[in-house]
């Protein structure tokens, strides 16, 4: 399945003006641009962003520019002021990548030949610049393996990625052209991990050519310290050589050893994100393994580390140029990592999906998603899924001394997206290639872009919704798996070269913007193009669904469908191209020539003829056939408007005959009820008794006399009570005040001893008081 550029979101944002951000005026950009690198023909990243930090490598002063881009574009009326930070350690090498670390804490300046890493400043300060915004800052930086660059002038680094998992933020892998994946801590190595044949050691293990060793240790498992073009040549022809990695999300590995036959026999047990099961079919594949995945975070790893003895693993996905891809299982301190590959990949087919593959990304999706791009702009979308029944078995691909065991997982091709490398030429034969640069959406899974020497394309995923809704729903579906019946949609964001003989405007720099979103492209010619972006086009459609959803009730008919609908927003829709012309950005360093301008003018011309007048043809007849139908329902709503009048005033004179009726209706029903009145009167004066509620009300007089009697009764009872009982509560009251109280002969002289005992005991202290006081006056 394949996809062609068009229709997308950033497209949307593409207005007249191709600086949404106003970077271009900015003081930071104006000295870049005078700063460019010599070699402007290779797309190169020399701008980086982090958070609200902007990093821009001068390449005239070997420094970094910095810049809070988000303070800078909220004072648009003061010119916010660049920072310049200088490495203490000048490099030996031409920088062509900047990388900041995870944590913002390092920037990793990468080239061909060399790797330094910068240590960046502390930040504080009302604008959150470092050292709160001082203009110079020397800043530690570390070279690393400059030796191993000098004594291997043709060994080249190929990519550098910052490892997630690193506790001081301080981990970087750097691939090398031979085959090689170093870990360095800062400055320190610590792994040398082996992802292929060694150069030098091809045909069975056999050398190809001498190689001198290198005159300071190496690790165990490290390549040779010295590598000749031939070596490298050698492999490149045989596609062996890694041109890219990624890291994939982690899993825990939980392993026991046992032996057998003297030989040690390993038994895993794996927590990953994957599927469990293998078919063609992909709708077939996916409940085992998502039933029982789910997304796990580093923290929630490093727990279950500690808890069940196992080990975080990893999974570093590596890119072949033959197209084969290879998976290393390592931990941040494995010293000797599983190399598992090559992994399958299904459909089959004749080119392995390309022999010429040049990039690759990760996206963590469930299951992880993997973009293999190619040099002539095809890339492939596909899922990392689990072997059902991997194999045991290693064996040793070219050199016997590298370990290669069989895969864990495989790799099933959704679909391949094939990008336009520049605007399509009169000649359409004439093919363009060149190397493709893949960058992921940290916002967005379902988005990532390629940029290249021919501009930027941006390439939304369909699929990972719909995988992100089969693993949300809390339905039993089971028997509902995804198709993935829609295609992926790529758009031509910017072009920078126009036609296959003119020189292309090279991308050196793409970073991402957060908050708001956006994206930043800096191109060979010192322009710099700044564009919003949707942060989720799944959310504009989920409105457009629900808003259509709640409109559409009940049946209706074509007619009235159509007339429903605003004419405005059909004509909208056909005019609205089915492919997007991309921002055109060239080289204005050169004039083309006049071959050259009129192909370009061929090419225009053919686009309008076959992409633009067309739809406006078909809306000049959707127009006509609006106007005849409007014309006939205009016919028929003044037939029928006469009918209406026809019948108004008909229903006027119904209307007016049946008022005069209503009116001598009620004369006579007035009179009729004022003869009844004086009827019931004259009845009523003639009864020889009292009328009925004059009875009624005679009894009920009647009844309240009795009532009040037996009341009144019952008072005076009520008052004889009181009376007699104040008279008992007199006599008891005159009782109680006369009565004597005497004690017993017994108590009286018990009480008359006690006395007399306490008047002989006080009259014995009284002596002795008057003894103690002669006594006193004595002395």
């Amino acid at each position: 399945m394949s996809a062609s550029y068009g229709g997308g979101d950033a497209a949307a944002a593409a207005v007249s003006s191709a600086d949404s951000f106003g970077f271009n005026a900015m003081k930071i950009f104006e000295v870049a641009r005078d700063c460019l690198p010599d070699d402007r023909k290779r797309t190169q990243n020399l701008v980086e962003t982090k958070d609200d930090v902007l990093f821009v490598w001068n390449s005239k002063n070997c420094c970094v520019l910095t810049l809070n881009w988000r303070a800078a574009s909220v004072k648009k009326d003061e010119q916010q002021k660049y920072q310049t930070l200088i490495p203490s350690a000048p490099q030996n090498f031409t920088v062509e990548k900047i990388l900041p670390s995870t944590e913002g804490t390092f920037l990793a300046l990468s080239g061909p030949r060399g790797l330094s890493i910068l240590e960046l400043p502390r930040r504080w300060g009302p604008n959150g610049q470092y050292q709160n915004g001082k203009e110079c800052i020397i800043c530690r930086s570390y070279n690393l393996d400059e030796h191993l660059f000098t004594e291997n002038p043709n060994l080249e680094i190929l990519q550098i990625r910052w490892h997630p998992a690193s506790p001081t933020d301080s981990h970087i892998l750097a691939l090398l052209s031979d085959n090689s994946i170093r870990v360095y801590d800062v400055d320190s190595l610590r792994h040398v991990w082996r992802v292929g044949p060694t150069p030098g050691l091809v045909n069975g293990g056999h050398p190809v050519t001498t190689s001198l060793p290198s005159p300071s240790p190496s690790p165990a498992g490290a390549a040779p310290g010295h590598v000749t073009s031939a070596k490298l040549a050698y492999l490149s022809s045989l596609g062996d050589t890694a041109v890219d990695f990624d890291i994939a999300p982690p899993r825990v590995v939980s392993s026991a050893t046992t032996v057998n036959g003297g030989s040690d026999d390993t038994m895993t047990k794996t927590t990953t994100i994957g599927l469990s099961s293998r078919t063609t079919m992909v709708s077939a594949m996916m409940r085992d393994s998502l039933s029982i995945s789910s997304p796990v975070t580093t923290d929630s790893f490093v727990k279950s580390q500690k808890s069940d003895n196992g080990k975080v693993e990893w999974p570093i996905v590596i890119l072949r140029g033959d197209g084969n891809v290879y998976i290393l299982c390592a931990g941040i301190d494995t010293d000797r990592p599983k190399l598992q590959g090559p992994i399958s990949i299904l459909p089959q087919v004749e080119d392995n999906y390309g022999l010429d593959s040049c990039s690759l990304v990760v996206i963590p999706s469930l299951p992880p998603t993997i973009i293999i791009a190619e040099s002539s702009g095809k890339t492939h979308h596909a899922l990392l899924l689990e072997e059902e029944f991997p194999s045991h078995r290693s064996f040793s691909e070219l050199d016997s001394s590298l370990v290669i065991y069989p895969s864990e997982w495989y790799l099933q091709v959704l679909e391949t997206v094939e990008l336009e490398l520049g605007l399509t030429g009169v000649d359409e034969s004439k093919t363009y290639t060149c190397p493709i640069h893949l960058k992921r959406d940290p916002l967005n899974e379902s988005r990532y872009f390629a940029y290249h020497n021919a501009g930027l394309h941006a390439i939304t995923l369909d699929f990972t919704r719909q995988l992100m809704q089969f693993v949300e729903s809390e339905e039993d579906t089971s028997d509902r798996y995804p198709l993935f019946t829609s295609q992926s949609r790529a758009e031509y964001v910017v072009c920078t070269k126009a036609l296959q003989n003119m020189s292309s405007n090279a991308v050196l720099g793409f970073a991402l913007l957060q908050s708001p979103s956006g994206f930043l492209l800096q191109l060979a010619s010192g322009q710099v193009v700044t564009l919003d972006l949707i942060s989720d086009h799944n959310l504009i459609r989920d409105w457009k669904v629900k808003s259509g959803s709640k409109s559409s009730t009940g049946t209706e008919s074509p007619l009235k469908k159509l007339l429903k609908d605003p004419f405005q927003d059909r004509i909208q829709s056909i005019l609205k191209s089915g492919t997007t012309q991309p921002i055109l950005k060239l080289d204005k360093s050169s004039e083309p020539t006049p071959q050259e301008s009129f192909e370009l003018l061929t090419q225009a011309t053919r686009m309008l003829r076959e992409h633009y007048f067309v739809k406006h043809e078909k809306a000049r007849q959707e127009i006509e056939r609006r106007v005849h139908v409007l014309r006939l329902l205009k016919e028929q709503q003044l037939n029928e408007i006469a009918q209406l009048q026809e019948e108004k005033q008909q229903i006027r004179e119904t209307a007016e005959r049946l008022a005069e009726n209503y009116e001598d209706i009620c004369d006579k029903q007035n009179a009729l009820f004022k003869r009844a009145q004086e009827v019931v009167r004259l009845a009523t004066l003639r009864l020889p008794k009292g009328s009925f509620s004059e009875k009624k009300y005679a009894e009920m007089i009647e009844k309240i006399g009795n009532a009040t009697k037996q009341l009144q009764r019952n008072i005076d009872q009520a008052r004889q009570k009181i009376t007699a009982q104040q008279v008992q509560v007199e006599q008891k009251q005159k009782a109680y005040n006369e009565r004597i109280v005497v004690l017993p002969k017994k108590q009286e002289v018990i009480i008359q001893q006690i006395i007399g005992e306490m008047y002989t005991q006080i009259d014995g202290y009284v002596k002795d008081i008057k003894k103690i006081n002669n006594m006193l006056n004595l002395a």
